[in-house]
């Protein structure tokens, strides 16, 4: 059996939702993978060991996709990682045993007509999503509920004296990415000169390959690492950190949230992580914060936006934060979040992770199997 996997290049999200089933398919001795895709997806997907085969395409442009309509037909199935245009094309053009993984169906706005007719619609329910599903999903012919896509577990993992510092993937199309790594070299910058990090004997500063090498040091601390990690590689490294400063991606929440570690998130760079960063809050984690709505600049971003409306609203946060100097505000924050300790919150959020089931990625990749062996 050959599946043809994609994910779309939106940060770390999509991909690594798609690795985790992916890993559950290899299990499978007559499987066999591959992957199309570019940027942040295409980078882990490589960086993971998993594929046999990769082909370089920005699965977002129908006409970049056009060029592989031959080899789409030669698969038995296409694995999509909330890669909307790649799935639709694979329809299109007769590969009718197409799955789409989706992880936002509680943000969406309203769901593409062509992707009611994928093989099987699996929906991550991270974020109650089932309010939004009644009034936007009702013509999927195949929806599948299932729990996080993800490492999700309560752990107790013993701490080094170490911070890590995880920016995400910080792509897509839809960012302007000279401003994306500029914010990031800026705000890392001021973060990393408050003086109560020298109490940390290393701070691993990791994301995309793009983005860190767009940072640009200042001071020379010999303290810190700046690397991009497999995703494996990475859970090791946060596993083992006392504290930790992410951006406010759901994989980053779900798989931290359950490790009983000190966790602040960043300000988000897009639309879905703008209401991830108020979910949190409402649900009253004890997660230490950097919002848009600490500046002085914020204006009320509503939800149900489609996407590209929202993340330019987003965008708009960040221009502004680059017009002034806002250290002070920042460097507080981040003084007051390694002054203290989250422990308190742990039951709390131990709770929420004992809530779903822990084996989505493998019921995913059982339904997968048996619909094409």
């Amino acid at each position: 059996m050959r599946i043809l996997v994609s994910a779309e290049s939106f940060g770390y999200g999509p991909v690594t939702t798609g690795l985790n089933v992916v890993k559950e398919l290899r299990k499978y001795p007559d499987v066999t993978l591959d992957f199309i895709g570019s940027g942040i997806a295409l980078e882990q997907a490589k960086l993971s060991g998993y594929f046999l085969n990769f082909y370089v395409c920005d699965t977002y442009d129908l006409d970049s996709l056009r060029k592989y309509k031959d080899i789409l037909s030669s698969y038995d199935a296409y694995l999509s990682a909330e890669n909307l245009n790649g799935a639709i094309f694979a329809l299109e053009n007769g590969l009718y045993n197409t799955y789409y993984l989706d992880n936002l169906m509680w943000m969406w706005d309203k769901i593409p007509p062509e992707l009611n007719n994928v093989k099987k619609y699996f929906i991550s329910e991270i974020i109650p999503c089932h309010q939004n599903f009644a009034r936007i999903g009702k013509a999927i012919k195949n929806p599948v509920f299932v729990g996080p896509i993800r490492q999700v577990e309560t752990k107790k993992c013993p701490s080094q004296n170490q911070l890590m510092i995880n920016i995400g993937g910080a792509e897509s199309f839809l960012l302007d990415h000279h401003l994306i790594v500029n914010f990031y070299d800026k705000l890392i910058n001021d973060i990393l000169e408050v003086p109560e990090l020298e109490r940390f004997s290393t701070i691993i500063l990791c994301g995309g390959s793009r983005v860190i090498k767009g940072i640009k040091l200042k001071g020379g601390n010999p303290k810190v690492k700046k690397c991009t990690l497999s995703h494996d590689e990475y859970l090791k490294e946060m596993e083992k950190s006392s504290y930790c400063i992410m951006a406010s991606g759901l994989g980053n929440f779900i798989e931290a949230v359950g490790k009983n570690k000190n966790i602040m998130f960043l300000p988000p760079i897009n639309y879905s992580q703008l209401q991830q960063l108020e979910y949190y809050e409402e649900n009253k984690f004890g997660f230490d914060i950097i919002n848009w709505s600490d500046f002085d600049f914020y204006e009320d971003i509503p939800k149900y936006l489609d996407e590209e409306t929202g993340v330019a609203l987003v965008t708009l946060n960040i221009e502004k934060y680059m017009q002034q100097d806002y250290k002070a505000l920042i460097q507080n924050l981040v003084r007051k979040f390694v002054d203290s300790d989250q422990e308190s919150f742990y039951n709390v959020r131990n709770k929420y992770v004992e809530r779903f089931d822990k084996d989505a990625s493998s019921k995913i990749a059982k339904i997968i199997y048996e619909e094409n062996c």
